[in-house]
């Protein structure tokens, strides 16, 4: 055959191939949690059966679709199609023909669906299948709360009254303050914390099976009504005691004339410099307990006590800064009590009566004034003229400035437990910051607010989903640290630069996997030639051989 004629046909051989390249990223890693918590059989087990036709695409796929772009990509509904096509499908539980199905439409009637399942049961068996699968051990239990805020108009809400109804959103009070998530409820928007914990414990008491388990809330949980139900019902509780309390200021009373058998029950290095002393905390036990019969250990942080001092003398110097803010007004106080209540307003707006007083300081000006008018000569009788004016001041209360000093550092932890020590109290309260951490990551890393939906039960439902972003989260950190301890790594390369990590966080581990992509040489009748992958970096084969995930989508044999 000719050159030329054998060139021809190359050139149209060629012309006839096509390149593919997806996207695998970390998609395999987050099939594998979700594989693992059986969430698509789950959902086509909860949902209930659609009238008509079934849809192009079951719900259960498309909800998971959304779970996994929830995990990785965070994007609008319009936005997930086009996002899952440049995905390898199988990674996302989808058939090769079935990514075209995706549009916001279908995400919106997926959320329409998950809506009016029976999501109480559905977060039992997901719960159920978490503690089976992963091992989770349910003897302590800590509760928060947080809120999400929306913008605009829902005028399309159910009335408070209807007992079948999303959660209203509402005006309300915004709190935005690790852990494996075990429940997750969506209430109004001005349901206030102390309204919820009754529900949530009959819950976890439902799901676990028993009462034996320690609670552990902050201090909302600490009213008569919320722990009296708990001990009713045989459960046990820890929670911080409110100020408000009685006992808060009988102990600071006793505190004043008694002295008190502190022990050191915990040390640990100061979070904020290394060269700093350790941070001590000493504890004690009340001699009087609760009104209600329960147990109050008291505990004195060296690190709360040097932040109270600050802070009293941060009020203070702020107080006589204002103070002299007044004493320079052009108009001076013609009265004392002008004076006193000028100064009065100052140690209020402050919060510092406790310490400061005001007394007002008089002042008389003498002035000589002409008696009769006309220019003064040698005759011109004067008379005195007395101005007086008033000046607030402040006065430090030496008594109680002491009083004061001897209750910095101080806090109390209430409960109902008889077999707990001080000092173990102590470590149990102090793992409540993990939990609210999980809970802020909802509005940081995975950006829940704004929500560009207008339909309220929508809202409730993608809420709902964003409880199992939370659940895989927690799970896949505590997978890679709990691995990295039994393997001996103290850390991992997954910062930019290869910087090592101590505690790797999902972010992070998602991250050193997203970008890889599969590539296949294509003939013209779509048939595979050819498969390769991009390299995967160090730390991302370090990951996938410490979790055990198969790696044959990355283009890797097993080791």
């Amino acid at each position: 055959m000719p050159a030329s004629h054998l060139e021809a046909r190359m050139s149209q051989s060629w012309q006839q191939t096509s390149l593919e390249s997806l996207e695998v990223g970390a998609t395999p890693l987050v099939r594998y949690f979700l594989d693992r918590l059986q969430i698509t059989p789950l959902l086509e087990q909860y949902l209930p059966p659609l009238p008509g036709r079934a849809p192009a695409l079951p719900t259960a796929v498309t909800l998971s679709v959304l779970l996994t772009n929830l995990l990785l990509a965070r994007q609008p509904l319009y936005a997930i199609a086009a996002w899952a096509a440049r995905r390898v499908p199988e990674h996302l539980g989808l058939q090769p023909d079935q990514a075209e199905f995706l549009n916001d439409d279908r995400f919106g009637r997926a959320l329409d669906h998950l809506q009016r399942a029976d999501r109480a049961s559905l977060l039992t068996a997901v719960v159920l299948q978490a503690v089976r699968a992963f091992d989770i051990e349910l003897t302590e239990l800590h509760q928060d709360t947080t809120t999400v805020t929306l913008s605009g108009s829902y005028t399309n809400q159910l009335p408070a009254e209807h007992t079948e109804r999303p959660p209203r959103i509402t005006f309300g009070y915004n709190k935005d303050h690790r852990a494996v998530p075990v429940h997750c409820k969506t209430y109004d928007g001005n349901t206030s914390d102390d309204q919820v914990h009754r529900d949530t414990w009959d819950f976890l008491r439902q799901i676990i099976g028993h009462a034996d388990f320690l609670y552990v809330a902050d201090s909302k949980l600490c009213t008569r009504e919320n722990l009296g139900h708990i001990s009713a019902g045989q459960g046990r509780f820890l929670t911080i005691m409110p100020r408000t309390r009685a006992e808060d200021a009988w102990f600071r009373e006793h505190l004043q004339t008694n002295a008190i058998a502190w022990q050191e029950v915990h040390r640990e290095p100061n979070p904020r410099r290394r060269d700093a002393p350790d941070v001590v905390y000493e504890g004690v036990e009340s001699p009087r307990r609760s009104v209600e019969g329960y147990r109050v250990f008291w505990y004195r942080s060296s690190q709360k006590l040097e932040q109270d001092r600050q802070t009293r003398r941060q009020r203070l110097d702020r107080a006589y800064a204002r103070l002299e803010a007044v004493h320079n007004r052009p108009r001076p106080f013609k009265s004392r009590a002008e004076a006193e209540q000028a100064g009065q307003r100052v140690i209020e707006d402050e919060q510092v009566q406790r310490w400061l007083r005001v007394d007002v300081c008089t002042e008389v000006h003498e002035e000589h004034k002409q008696v009769s008018p006309g220019r003064p000569g040698p005759e011109t009788e004067y008379r005195r003229v007395e101005h007086w004016q008033f000046r607030p001041v402040l006065v430090e209360d030496a008594a109680a400035l002491k009083r004061e000093a001897l209750c910095d550092g101080l806090f109390p932890l209430m409960t109902n437990d008889e077999s707990l020590q001080p000092a173990d109290a102590l470590l149990k309260y102090k793992y409540q910051p993990f939990v609210e951490k999980r809970h802020e990551q909802l509005k940081s890393v995975f950006g829940v607010a704004p929500l560009w939906l207008k339909n309220v039960g929508r809202i409730d439902s993608l809420l709902w989903l964003y409880y199992v972003v939370e659940l895989v989260q927690a799970l896949l950190e505590r997978a890679v640290r709990r691995r990295m301890q039994v393997a001996g790594r103290k850390s991992l390369a997954l910062y930019p630069e290869g910087r090592p990590s101590e505690g790797p966080t999902a972010e992070l581990v998602l991250a050193a996997l997203e970008g890889q992509r599969r590539h296949r040489l294509l003939d013209g009748q779509g048939q595979e030639l050819r498969r390769f992958h991009d390299t995967l970096g160090t730390a991302a084969e370090e990951l996938l051989e410490l979790l055990g995930i198969d790696r044959a989508p990355y283009g890797l044999a097993d080791a």
